[in-house]
Order: C-alpha cells, then sequence, then structure tokens
C-alpha cells in the first residue's frame, strides 16, 4: 500500500487491482489511499490473483488510460496475474513462461541445473518412501517445503529418516500448494542472504545484500533483517553472477527480483529467486537506505522513465519481528510505546489484533509487531531492534 500511495502522492495515474475485499487493503498501513482511488474509479476487485486469468474489462480499461503503462506486483501468489496483465497491455514485465518456470520451486531447480548456476541437491517426493530414499542417498537433513510457498510457511527440516512420513503426511495433509507440490532439498547450514535487484532493459542493478536472521529448527521462519550488508567481494561477485546469468537465460527485460542465497564457504548458492521486489520490511528499511525510494525506482522502471539514484546513502535498516514466547489467543500487547521511543526506532508496525491467535515463531503469521530502526551501520540497526524488542510483551489466553 506504501507503493499505491507514492504513486498516487506523486500524480502517477495509479491504479489497484485486488481480489480481496477492499477492507483488508483499507486496514493496512497506508491503506487510505484505497479510498481515493475508489472514487478515482481505479480500483479492481478481480475474482481471483492465483492464476493467469486476467478479466478482458481490465486489460480495455487500463489500454484506455493511454500513456506509458507499468505493471508492479510485490505478492508471490500475484506474479502470474500480473504477468499476463503485463503482457496483454504491451508493459515490459517478466513473461509470464519465466514467471511459471520459477514460480514453483521445483522446475526452478531444473532451471538453475540447465543454465550451470550453483544449486543444491533435490528431488520432488511423489510418496513418504521417495522421500526415505532420498535422505538415505544424501545421508544428511533435508528441507521439505511447499514447492509454490513463501513467507517460511509449509517449511520443515527433517534430520531422521524416521521423521520423514510424519512430515510427508503434515505438508501433504494441509494442502496449501496453489497448483504445487513438495520440494525436497539437501539442507544448507550457511548463513541465509538476499540479493535485491532492479532490471531495465535486460540490465541487472543491484540495489544491495539483505541478511536475515532465522528462528528456530524445525521451521524456517525470518526473525529478522538488516540492509544493507556487505559480503567478501567474491561472495557478492558471485551472488550478482548468478542472477544476471538467470535473467538472461530468462529473457527479463524489467521487473524486480529478490533472489535467497546460502553462502556455503566461500561460494553462494542459490535457495531461490522470487519474481518481485522484496517483502516484510525490507521496502521499509530500503526507504531509509537508498537516496530514493523504492516505489519512485519501482514506477521509474515500470514507466520506462528516468531511473532516480539508487546509490546508498550511508545508514543501515533493520526489521525485527517480534513473537510471543508460547502461544494462545492474545489478550494485550504491552511495551509498544516504549518500543517506539527507544535509540534509532523509526517505527513500531503492528501485527496481531486483540483476540486473534498468535505463537512462537514459525512462519510469517502469530507475530506481535515489527520494529523498524535506521542507524549509521547495520551493527547498531541491529542491536537496537533487538534492544527496543525486549520492551515488547504479550498476555495471551
Amino acid at each position: 500500500m506504501s507503493h499505491v500511495k507514492w504513486a498516487v502522492d506523486h500524480g502517477i495515474d495509479a491504479a489497484y487491482v485486488t481480489d480481496q475485499p477492499l477492507e483488508v487493503p483499507k486496514s493496512r498501513l497506508d491503506g487510505e489511499v484505497v479510498e481515493e482511488l475508489e472514487r478515482r474509479g481505479n480500483v479492481f476487485r478481480v475474482p481471483s490473483t492465483m492464476t493467469g486469468d486476467v478479466p478482458s474489462d481490465l486489460v480495455d480499461r487500463v489500454v484506455a488510460a493511454g500513456g506509458p503503462v507499468g505493471v508492479v506486483c510485490p505478492l508471490d501468489r500475484s506474479v502470474e496475474f500480473a504477468a499476463v496483465l503485463a503482457e496483454r497491455v504491451g508493459a515490459p514485465y517478466p513473461s509470464p513462461d519465466a514467471v511459471r518456470t520459477i514460480r514453483d520451486k521445483r522446475s526452478a531447480r531444473r532451471f538453475y541445473t540447465e543454465v550451470g548456476v550453483p544449486s543444491m541437491r533435490w528431488c520432488d517426493p511423489r510418496t513418504p518412501e521417495e522421500l526415505v530414499a532420498f535422505m538415505e542417498q544424501l545421508d544428511g537433513p533435508v528441507v521439505l517445503k511447499n514447492s509454490k510457498g513463501a513467507g517460511s510457511l509449509h517449511v520443515r527440516l527433517i534430520r531422521d529418516p524416521a521423521q520423514a512420513p510424519a512430515v510427508f503426511a503434515e505438508l501433504s495433509g494441509d494442502n496449501p500448494f496453489v497448483g504445487g507440490g513438495l520440494l525436497a532439498e539437501e539442507y544448507a547450514r550457511g548463513p541465509v542472504y538476499s540479493l535485491e535487484t532492479l532490471i531495465v532493459d535486460g540490465r541487472c542493478h543491484h540495489l544491495g545484500v539483505t541478511d536475515r536472521q532465522l528462528g528456530p529448527n524445525p521451521a524456517f521462519c525470518e526473525v529478522s533483517y538488516t540492509f544493507p550488508v556487505r559480503l567478501p567481494a567474491s561472495i557478492e561477485a558471485g551472488m550478482r553472477s548468478t542472477v544476471e546469468t538467470c535473467v538472461a537465460a530468462l529473457d527479463i527485460p524489467q521487473g524486480a527480483l529478490h533472489t535467497e542465497f546460502a553462502v556455503l564457504g566461500d561460494e553462494a548458492v542459490i535457495i531461490e529467486i522470487n519474481i518481485r521486489p522484496p517483502g516484510a520490511g525490507i521496502p521499509l528499511m530500503m526507504n531509509g537506505c537508498l537516496e530514493s525510494p523504492v516505489a519512485e525506482i519501482l514506477a521509474a522502471a515500470a514507466l520506462g522513465t528516468a531511473l532516480p539514484s539508487l546509490e546508498h546513502n550511508g545508514r543501515a535498516s533493520t526489521t525485527m519481528t517480534v513473537y510471543p514466547p508460547v502461544a494462545g489467543r492474545l489478550r494485550a500487547v504491552h511495551g509498544l510505546e516504549e518500543a517506539g521511543r527507544a535509540p534509532f526506532v523509526a517505527a513500531v508496525l503492528p501485527g496481531a489484533q486483540i483476540g486473534e491467535q498468535v505463537f512462537p515463531p514459525m512462519d510469517y503469521r502469530g507475530w506481535l509487531c515489527q520494529i523498524l530502526t535506521v542507524a549509521p551501520s547495520p551493527n547498531l540497526s541491529f542491536n537496537a531492534a533487538a534492544a527496543a524488542a525486549r520492551d515488547v510483551w504479550a498476555e495471551v489466553v
């Protein structure tokens, strides 16, 4: 919603497309802009943005507006819809075929092998027995995940083949796959980073590296991020080379990529490409650390206008997500005002509402708040966020 608000505030004839009841976007940060777009007739509710079925009347309305047209999509589940819409209105964007290749992590793994970038061993187990056989072949732990998932949802570490049938049944039974299935890959113990990339006229502009801290296994919940961070030059060069190789092979003319890597010794091994801008609080962090807002950068790239400055301003930012230590129904949250007054805290973003279920870190759900800091260094921004997070505690029933 902050991207949409920026576009409206800066005179862009923006439209918002959603398959959600309008109360949902209106309740989000900067969601008040939806009412302005409603007055302009620029809110389009469609049956679903989880498929490539783009309504013809939406295409007609965009084409009738005239002038340069751009598409920006920050949601994994909607990228195929965005790609088809862009193709039908003549906007530069990753092709539907490129999106479909990368959107399913199994076809993406085959693609990484074909183009020769550092990747991990994997399989797509159809039965518990196939999963056990893969673990025995690796002679080590594996990660089992939803092949079209995001937000650390339905991702589990399996250390022992004896655990495999139960985890396989758990993830299969939840049935959240949006037409996908299960992917098993070898467990990479290295730290995880992402490279944030803008593509314009087929050229990659790398905006910086984000680190993240993960919660306890067997889940892979991302509990904090810091941007920008520096890695050894050879490792960062390898990350850039991997992304550029993939962009060239996919023939992507314009768009944004959020590419995750595990650093294993002196090599960065790709975990996954996301054909979208970074999620969570990362765009807000980047706003505090780049000379231009992320929304301005994305809009200029999408519309084919001159890019603003992509340089860093010398600051660093952290988003820390605060979870309760025990699960339950939220009765009260304490310490939010105190956290907001802590040194270097730029914002405290609200999470669960009173009465909702909350729980310790398992995936992107169930958290109390997110603390956003901006400071002169990555270390200072991270420690400031961690210190402020200690002020927040919850009552659950």
